[in-house]
């Protein structure tokens, strides 16, 4: 996969940091004060902005002057957008797909509320977003304010979003795929133009495997070991067996992707080899994978762990509950932090189902 191309410092008073990820879309990256360092991604249509979570909305430097992601959008210009404000003075609408409802994804989204904005989030999670979203959002367990806001549209599995005169949507030319696991409303998309697919945090890399110097180094969650950034699940709300069920779909989508590519690329009668691929973009670290050996690498850590073959490098306590961390070795690129019973109630239901061993 292509590198995103580097921009300078967009808008030197700014808490935010662009990339072009491809031909329509921004890798936007939140400098915030929580040391998520969260992935945004703006795509860019003739009337609107599709936007892919809104971060922290929590700068790390006080003092500078733009500090909202809506601010950095409609005020600062971008070098690789040929030195042009994404959206100059908010005249086009915003869209906003909600990768799933952690702080980090949505704290962003109160400085849209006064322009109307169209809010997308899975279908198979909205109770879990209706029910207790300070909660489930972890916004009370970090004492912030929950954001409020109105859901235009659930997403149903395999869908497309409705373009019409009603809601004033532009043909976004994108598929949802419901994904609970992380959580029970994760939610991914397809770019159908751009062969690009969003998984939110569902996975990523442990470093980034290209450098942003712009940020500062991530540092080591509160109380827990050194992770370099696991695949992280929480006691709220995460499902193992949902994940891994989830991990197969995207597998099984990806390949159908890429075989649709491969398709057109011999039809058109393209060198072997040179075939396009579908790409990932995750919500943190990870911008422009290879989408199939990503998910295919991560499938592989996972069964190791749920057959006993992989056991916990490390352990430790949170509020009251055993987190494991596993971890190949140094050199791996990924590495896994769970609550500890996670691990075993999958481990047990896909013993029963005959998938692994479990010793």
């Amino acid at each position: 996969m292509s590198e995103p191309r580097e921009d300078s410092a967009s808008c030197r008073t700014t808490s935010f940091i662009s990339r072009r990820l491809n031909a329509t879309t921004f890798l936007i990256l939140e400098d915030d004060a929580y040391g998520e360092q969260p992935h945004i991604y703006v795509k860019v249509y003739p009337t609107h902005l599709l936007i892919n979570d809104t971060g922290c909305n929590t700068p790390r430097k006080k003092h500078l002057a733009v500090t909202s992601l809506r601010g950095f959008l409609e005020e600062c210009p971008i070098p690789s957008n040929d030195n042009q404000v994404l959206n100059p003075g908010g005249k086009k609408g915003y869209i906003i797909i909600c990768s799933h409802c952690h702080y980090d994804h949505i704290l962003g989204i109160p400085p849209f509320q006064d322009t109307n904005p169209y809010i997308i989030s899975s279908e198979t999670g909205k109770s879990w977003i209706l029910e207790d979203l300070p909660g489930h959002s972890l916004c009370k367990a970090i004492n912030v304010p929950t954001p409020q806001y109105n859901i235009a549209l659930w997403a149903k599995h395999l869908s497309y979003p409705p373009a019409n005169s009603t809601n004033g949507l532009p043909n976004l030319r994108i598929q949802f795929l419901n994904i609970p696991g992380h959580t029970p409303c994760s939610l991914a998309w397809y770019d159908i133009d751009e062969h690009h697919l969003y998984v939110g945090d569902t996975f990523y890399e442990r470093r980034r495997t290209i450098p942003i110097p712009e940020l500062p180094g991530a540092g080591p969650v509160p109380g827990l070991p050194a992770t370099n950034a696991a695949i992280l699940f929480d006691e709220v709300g995460a499902d193992w067996i949902a994940y891994m069920k989830s991990l197969e779909l995207l597998q099984d989508a990806t390949q159908f992707w890429n075989a649709q590519l491969q398709r057109q690329h011999d039809q058109a009668g393209g060198r072997a080899g040179e075939a396009k691929r579908v790409a990932v973009a995750c919500g943190h670290l990870t911008a422009d994978a290879d989408a199939a050996i990503m998910i295919a690498e991560v499938l592989r850590l996972f069964w190791r762990i749920i057959d006993g073959a992989l056991a916990p490098v490390q352990s430790a306590v949170k509020g009251g509950v055993v987190y494991d961390f596993w971890l190949e070795e140094d050199a791996a690129r990924y590495s896994v932090m769970a609550p500890r019973h996670l691990a075993l109630e999958a481990r047990e239901y896909f013993r029963k189902s005959g998938r692994v061993s479990g010793l």
